[in-house]
């Protein structure tokens, strides 16, 4: 059986020679082909629908066509040479009139964003693979007002003077703003850290120097609930990205769909169809 490395170079190889085909049939040929603009745009609207079917295989999984990492492959890779298709298409330039000009923004759109989701889907799980203790979406939260309750405890329980006014205004300054909601979004899903998260950590080391020993323990169990707050904001900005991006691809897909069926209509409408 080949290994993945194996299989992913294999793909690669075959879409750059199909590429490179494609590029060489369009360059001799687009002097003689007299339907050059039907013959591109018919291909790449089967590209498209094969694209589309994707999904339509993820909701039909008892069927026999396939396993879905196969699907996935093909997926990714006739997404590539739809670009190149579209890019022909419109013979490398930019499409005049407010429908087409419509429609090729639909497909970059839907391109871009497919290339954007390649992206997270081959990182992001492995990410929060690597976070540990994976929390349900829905359940976030609740976890953020358990981890809230929990710090708000310690400091309560804390008896001596000294905390109850030197925790409680740090509480109050520097932590409570961070354990509230949620922070730094783009931060997370691109570094995977957050610049509030580095600065508090810095703060609660510096505060460290003026309490005493119980104080101290206190302190360091609370950043330890802070660190857990920091990895579940990660998680959330991690997991919301995957479906707000579910949310606007297979929409867009289908939009494209449609849009690319009506402007074949239109154009075989207003030039008498295919001779």
């Amino acid at each position: 059986m080949k290994s993945f490395t194996q299989r992913r170079t294999f793909s690669i190889c075959v879409t750059v020679l199909t590429a490179i085909i494609v590029l060489a049939v369009y360059t001799i040929g687009s002097g003689t082909l007299r339907q050059h603009g039907f013959l591109s745009g018919w291909i790449l609207l089967a590209l498209i629908v094969f694209l589309a079917l994707y999904n339509v295989r993820k909701a039909l999984p008892f069927l026999p066509l396939g396993s879905s990492a196969s699907w996935l492959q093909f997926h990714i890779y006739c997404g590539f040479l739809t670009f190149l298709m579209f890019a022909i298409h419109v013979r490398f330039a930019v499409p005049n009139g407010v429908f087409e000009c419509s429609l090729a923004l639909i497909y970059l759109s839907v391109f871009l964003s497919g290339i954007i989701g390649l992206y997270m889907s081959r990182t992001y799980p492995r990410r929060l693979t690597d976070l540990g203790n994976e929390v349900i979406f829905e359940h976030i939260p609740v976890v953020r007002r358990q981890l809230q309750d929990q710090i708000e405890s310690l400091l309560l329980k804390c008896n001596s003077e000294a905390a109850t006014s030197a925790l409680a205004e740090f509480y109050k300054d520097r932590i409570r703003p961070f354990i509230v909601g949620q922070h730094d979004v783009v931060s997370h899903l691109i570094l995977g850290s957050s610049w509030r998260y580095r600065s508090l950590v810095r703060a609660i080391a510096d505060q460290n120097r003026y309490l005493n020993d119980d104080e101290r323990q206190v302190l360091t169990e609370v950043e330890s609930l802070v660190s857990r707050k920091h990895q579940v904001d990660t998680q959330y900005a991690l997991q919301g990205a995957l479906k707000m991006w579910l949310f606007f691809h297979i929409p867009a897909t289908y939009a494209l769909l449609i849009f690319a069926v009506f402007h074949s209509v239109l154009v075989h409408a207003w030039s008498g169809g295919v001779s």
